[in-house]
């Protein structure tokens, strides 16, 4: 690979960002840590686990009186997260580390639109977007004066071409993905801090592994599989198709190649199941953790900010499978393999 995708020794020091790192400081009273998700997995049944989220600073008042239903209480988790997202993007620069979190956003509310459209449904209900979910609907409906960004013009009209021609639903995702992701790898070009620039290409290049990965489980087509593929340095298009075709030795021998072995849970092997490619992703997103992690205390400089949101985002994952897992009655030890690393260890 020809991208240094090392951690910087600091991070960028960037004066701009006193305001944010300061709310930061104080927003970070609301991030879990690994001794709040053991009191949460000893709760005896979900309205337990639901009163001790309710204990924790900034969480407390969203969850008050939340019914005990896992719509509601995903509902709950991403509006949270969202206002907090809205806040740092309502202070520049914060906005322009906003974007990246806002785009999960955005795409899978196009997502959404599109596979109901596709099917002959209505999308009846909508998660948090900065999209005009009217202004969307009206351009499907053939309104071509509704204004769209160039983006969403070229993601939407791909997105449904790449279904004509395959007549499979799934490429809606795969071509909405790689847009997704090559936003994503232009913002890590604009991007002044090295810290955040090569966290951000870290993130691309994981998402190929993870794609692959899920792919060859599944027994996807290269062919869809390639529709994901945008042109740059991280990840070759023949590697993509090589990958997924190669042996499961040649996968494990890979991921080494590329300085991600320790994805693995076990050394040197890879195994096409799902309850191995699960250990992968936690691996992932460990990583990730742990990479932005390092910057946490810096005084100034976007990397606390852009820290702070993504380890939220993390806490939201990790409260979504204790609660989803005390609703479903799952045994805590079951739970608690899935869970994420914390952002104070």
């Amino acid at each position: 690979m020809s991208v240094d995708l090392r951690r910087p020794a600091s991070g960028s020091g960037d004066t701009r960002y006193a305001y944010l790192v300061g709310r930061v400081r104080e927003l970070e009273r609301g991030l879990l840590s690994q001794r709040t998700l053991e009191t949460l997995l000893r709760s005896e049944n979900l309205e337990q686990a639901l009163r001790g989220v309710a204990e924790i600073p900034y969480w407390g008042e969203a969850f008050q009186n939340v019914p005990s239903r896992t719509y509601d209480i995903d509902r709950v988790l991403v509006t949270h997260y969202w206002q907090n997202i809205q806040e740092i993007a309502s202070h520049s620069p914060g906005d322009k580390i906003a974007r990246f979190f806002i785009w999960p956003f955005d795409f899978s509310e196009v997502k959404l639109i599109l596979k109901h459209r596709l099917v002959g449904k209505t999308l009846e209900d909508t998660y948090p977007t900065t999209l005009d979910v009217v202004k969307v609907n009206r351009f499907l409906g053939g309104e071509t004066r509704e204004y769209l960004s160039d983006l969403w013009i070229k993601a939407i009209t791909d997105s449904l071409e790449a279904y004509e021609n395959y007549r499979v639903i799934q490429v809606v995702e795969i071509v909405l993905d790689r847009y997704y992701l090559e936003q994503v790898y232009l913002l890590a070009q604009e991007m002044e801090s090295k810290v955040l620039k090569n966290w951000l290409l870290a993130f691309v290049l994981l998402a190929y592994f993870r794609a692959i990965f899920r792919a060859r489980y599944q027994q996807r087509k290269g062919e869809l599989v390639r529709l994901l593929f945008f042109p740059q340095p991280l990840f070759p298009e023949g590697k993509l198709i090589e990958m997924l075709n190669a042996s499961p030795e040649k996968v494990a021998e890979e991921v080494s190649n590329f300085g991600f072995d320790f994805l693995l849970p076990e050394k040197g092997v890879f195994r096409d199941d799902p309850s191995y490619l699960a250990e992968i992703e936690k691996n992932m997103d460990n990583y990730l953790l742990d990479f932005i992690r390092s910057y946490r205390w810096e005084a100034f400089g976007p990397e606390p900010v852009f820290g702070f949101l993504w380890a939220q985002g993390i806490d939201v994952k990790n409260l979504r499978l204790i609660l989803e897992g005390k609703y479903f009655g799952l045994e805590n030890e079951k739970i608690k393999n899935k869970l994420r690393e914390c952002y104070y260890e």
